[in-house]
């Protein structure tokens, strides 16, 4: 009998126990799989529930009015998944369980993000921040996420790219936020990249190679953005072009005003930005200029390695450089390989004349008889003048091309206002001699009257 007692007692001491064991659904929550996902959702919460078992992976209190939760959450040191999405929290929480995988804090009041606040979540693999009011996220809050998959911070009041992006992200959502500027470092490290959606925001173009350091990108968003469609969108333009990737291509011109409204790929080149027509103009000028100077440097009787022909070879290799490789000597190389000036239409043709001044539409192709008349030309009107050097060749072809007439030579000119300052200066100096001389002779006439006055005195004395 004392041993049936003795078992009742054990039983009712161990029961309450086994119950907190056995993971009991708290009241009102939904439990399909009870102590390992636990929904407590639309309940108007303040606070966590108490008797969500410590055993629980999947946890989501949604739909609630929960204002704080830091460090409530530690002790599910098994906790995976969590949504807090849809409450009043006003930063981000703090003293979350390091395990968790997945975190939802969409349709919060969260301002910030400061760098520790996600120090302890490596194993992060998804995480959304959507439409919450995070101006800013402190350089290398996001770093230690070496996990992270999947980044949406659409919504937002964001005005560049986070900085320090993990490069474990393959998707990132930036869409609806206020971002002006692409920032090339932050997006250059985000290599395993394969969709980007940076739609509904303020930018108005597309820094060059902006998209070309990311190898495995395959999806980006661009629309609803404020394109302007003139020189710094051609990158853009040429990458939309060229059909790599799959994404939407009905990019909108918000500026100028008389392209606003079209679609940018419904635009050529040259409506875009003429100044392509003058930077190929320049570009032929110069390999013409270059060409002409390397013929100096063959015809020059000189030897190849004479410090004549060094200099030379070195000044054409330094205006090569600074004018092949500048800084849209790449764009505009990139363009001409695509497009041609036969493309064109008769009213492109029409507006081209509006934007581009005539002086600089000067003949960059001409026949060999006509090569041949010029290069005759620039001897038999110059032939006292020896190309020696980069100016000099220079100053001829600038000469032959621009004008057209000989001009007079100004050195017999010279010559005779010479002979004439000579001659006033001769003459002068016969006028000052014959001064001197005049002035000679009267000292002299003076000073032999005071000798013959000199002794009649004496005599009388």
């Amino acid at each position: 009998m004392l041993w049936c007692r003795c078992g009742v007692l054990l039983v009712l001491c161990v029961c309450p126990l086994a119950c907190l064991i056995m993971s009991p659904c708290p009241p009102g929550c939904c439990c399909p799989r009870p102590g390992f996902l636990v929904l407590c959702e639309s309940l108007g919460l303040q606070s966590l529930p108490r008797s969500v078992p410590l055993s629980t992976s999947a946890l989501s209190v949604a739909r609630n009015q929960l204002c704080n939760v830091d460090h409530l959450l530690r002790p599910f040191s098994g906790l995976q998944e969590l949504s807090l999405s849809h409450n009043l929290l006003a930063r981000f929480p703090r003293g979350l369980p390091p395990s968790l995988e997945s975190l939802l804090l969409q349709e919060n009041r969260i301002t910030y993000i400061t760098s520790g606040a996600l120090r302890q979540l490596g194993n992060l693999t998804r995480l959304d921040l959507e439409d919450n009011r995070i101006r800013a996220i402190q350089p290398g809050a996001l770093q230690a996420l070496n996990k992270l998959q999947v980044l949406t911070l659409k919504g937002n009041k964001l005005t560049s790219l986070p900085l320090d992006l993990p490069p474990s992200l393959t998707h990132l959502d930036l869409s609806a936020n206020c971002i002006s500027v692409l920032d090339l470092p932050s997006l250059s490290a985000l290599v395993n990249l394969q969709v980007l959606k940076i739609n509904s925001n303020c930018l108005r173009s597309v820094p060059e190679s902006a998209f070309d350091g990311l190898p495995r990108l395959r999806s980006v968003d661009l629309n609803n953005n404020l394109w302007v469609c003139e020189c710094d969108i051609l990158y853009l333009y040429r990458w939309l072009l060229s059909g790599r990737l799959k994404m939407a291509t009905d990019l909108v011109c918000t500026e100028p005003v008389h392209l606003a409204h079209r679609l940018l790929l419904n635009l050529s080149v040259m409506a875009i930005c003429p100044r392509v027509l003058n930077e190929r103009t320049l570009q032929l000028n110069l390999s013409s200029d270059l060409e002409r100077k390397l013929e100096t440097l063959t015809v020059e009787p000189r030897g190849p390695n004479s410090p004549e022909n060094q200099r030379l070879s070195k000044q054409i290799s330094q205006e090569t450089t600074a004018g092949l490789l500048s800084k849209d000597a790449p764009k505009t190389r990139l363009l001409l390989e695509h497009y041609s000036l036969e493309s064109l239409t008769y009213e492109e043709c029409l507006s081209l004349n509006k934007t581009v001044s005539p002086p600089h539409l000067k003949p960059t192709t001409s026949t060999p008889d006509v090569q041949q008349k010029c290069r005759d030309n620039i001897t038999s009107r110059y032939p006292q003048i020896n190309v020696t050097s980069a100016e000099g060749t220079r100053s001829l072809l600038s000469t032959n091309r621009d004008a057209p007439w000989p001009t007079p030579d100004p050195r017999p000119h010279t010559q005779q206002d010479s002979a004439v300052v000579v001659s006033l200066l001769a003459v002068l100096c016969v006028l000052v001699a014959l001064l001197m001389l005049a002035v000679l002779l009267v000292l002299k006439k003076v000073l032999l009257r005071q000798q013959r006055v000199a002794p009649l005195d004496v005599g009388s004395g």
